[in-house]
């Protein structure tokens, strides 16, 4: 656990003094923070959960079909999967190079993060309190759902042509981030909302129409309608772990709403900061909407670069020790820290493939292990 605490207690620090105004002094700590905790990510063992040794299979299945000379077109990922063809060809990319599951994980690591730091640097004024958002938020699960991530870093490159009304480049980046994960056509919503200046009262109106829409059976069918027609056995599999309202997604919705709220006015200053307070606002739709999907956090996380840069801003312009700054930072951590203690095993203890054997009393590992040749030497098989 020390190395995600590491990670955490770094942030902090540079949160603690980092000032609206020193930003880009501070620009090179932040960096080495990224570098920090994209390795940790890259370097990791098979930590997560079994999306990895899903993703693993599929890979080094494909590898090998490559070697046997099989069209990059039949090879395992395309089969599996025929209908995400972007993350197939992903997989045949790398497969062409490489062989070995911790190389495809660690490159589509490194990809991730970089992709990531980018989009912070370019749509925050206030990179260091956005990449502490994130990283709170979101960083546990770039570990093991990389298909969805991906997703959703590409779909965040389309913000920029919906501001300004451009939809064939908007619609075409989606439909590529639809490629990776069926489930990005989601973002498509942003189009229509993005330049929209809504009121208080229209905001709060949407949030309680949207909760008790997520709490009947009016959402569920929804859910299905649209589902269907994006992949109807994943929609089955969701729709399969309906269960009674998840008080966290209400609560975590709660917060930001009334954080949006607080500093609504100044969140409306130009047409860029409007984009990113109505993509908040559609994360914290999402959370209410999906309350009773057990899956309906992944569903948030297409918006997620709305709260990362629109919290941003206002906790860069709130009193140093005002309620805004303390709460924001409690929650924070609150959220990280409920997820690295949750996940248990599938974290902790840490360790990289960079040291041969696995871990003791990893049933992770136990059930879900397809090759143990990796166990006895994790690079195995490269080239």
């Amino acid at each position: 656990m020390i190395p995600y605490l590491i990670g955490f207690l770094f942030i902090f620090l540079l949160l603690l003094y980092s000032s609206p105004e020193k930003q880009k002094e501070h620009r090179k700590l932040l960096y080495v923070w990224w570098i920090y905790v994209m390795l940790l990510c890259a370097l990791r063992d098979m930590l997560g959960g079994f999306d990895g040794y899903i993703y693993g299979e599929i890979f080094d299945l494909t590898a090998e079909d490559l070697r046997k000379g099989i069209p990059f077109n039949h090879t395992y990922t395309f089969t599996y999967n025929p209908t995400e063809l972007g993350y197939a060809l992903y997989n045949v990319l790398i497969g062409i190079v490489v062989e070995n599951r911790y190389i495809f994980l660690f490159v589509t690591s490194i990809i991730i993060y970089a992709i990531l730091g980018r989009h912070i640097i370019k749509y925050s004024n206030y990179p260091t309190y956005a990449s502490f958002i994130i990283f709170c938020l979101f960083y546990f699960f770039t570990f093991t759902y990389l298909r969805q991530v991906m997703a959703a870093l590409i779909a965040w490159y389309a913000i920029p042509f919906a501001i300004k009304r451009k939809p064939v480049q908007f619609f075409a980046i989606v439909a590529l981030a639809t490629s990776f994960h069926n489930s990005a056509l989601f973002f498509s919503v942003t189009y229509f909302v993005v330049n929209r200046q809504f009121t208080r009262r229209q905001v709060v109106t949407y949030f309680v129409i949207g909760l008790l829409l997520g709490l009947t059976p009016l959402g569920s069918f929804l859910m299905q309608f649209v589902g269907e027609n994006i992949n109807s056995q994943k929609t089955e599999q969701s729709l399969s772990g309906i269960g009674s309202a998840r008080i966290e997604y209400i609560i975590e919705a709660v917060f930001f709403l009334w954080i949006l709220l607080s500093q609504y006015r100044k969140l409306q200053e130009n047409k860029q900061t409007i984009a990113f307070l109505n993509i908040a606002l559609l994360f914290v739709f999402t959370l209410i909407f999906l309350v009773r999907f057990s899956d309906g956090g992944r569903f948030s996380w297409y918006f997620l670069i709305g709260i990362a840069v629109s919290v941003a801003n206002i906790y860069a312009k709130s009193p140093k020790r005002g309620l805004v700054r303390i709460l924001t930072f409690c929650v924070m951590g609150l959220l990280y820290f409920r997820i690295l203690l949750s996940w248990g095993l599938l974290l902790s203890p840490y360790k990289t493939f960079l040291t041969n054997g696995v871990r003791e009393d990893d049933f992770i590992w136990e059930e879900n292990e397809y090759d143990h040749r990796y166990d006895e030497d994790k690079l195995y098989k490269i080239w």
